[in-house]
């Protein structure tokens, strides 16, 4: 059986990416590897303060790592359309979307 691990992504220089949630768990591994592998890595998230730590931790653990923090909250529909707004603003397209952020645990 093959193993496949994240040195096994390949070259990502030239894309941009797009990581929800990316300010913990999966979402900052993925962020990481991303950008370890050359990505603009845009961190989604929807808290400022846990943003810049996983911002800082990316960049300890990779620091040439291209990565911006910008807000979303995905439970507000103008904090998404100001998202894509300025993505879109920004960048040309994106090359791949990491729709990491969920909900877990709701009350039944």
């Amino acid at each position: 059986m093959t193993v496949w691990t994240a040195a096994d992504i390949p070259d990502q220089s030239d894309r941009i990416a797009v990581v929800t949630g990316g300010n913990s768990g999966l979402g900052l591994v993925t962020s990481r590897e991303l950008a370890r592998h050359g990505a603009r890595v845009v961190l989604a998230s929807r808290d400022r303060q846990r943003g810049e730590a996983a911002l800082r931790a990316i960049t300890n653990a990779a620091p040439d790592a291209d990565v911006e923090l910008r807000l979303l909250d995905l439970a507000s529909l103008d904090s998404v359309r100001d998202f894509a707004e300025g993505v879109l603003a920004s960048y040309d397209g994106i090359d791949l979307l990491v729709n990491n952020a969920g909900v877990m645990a709701i009350p039944r």
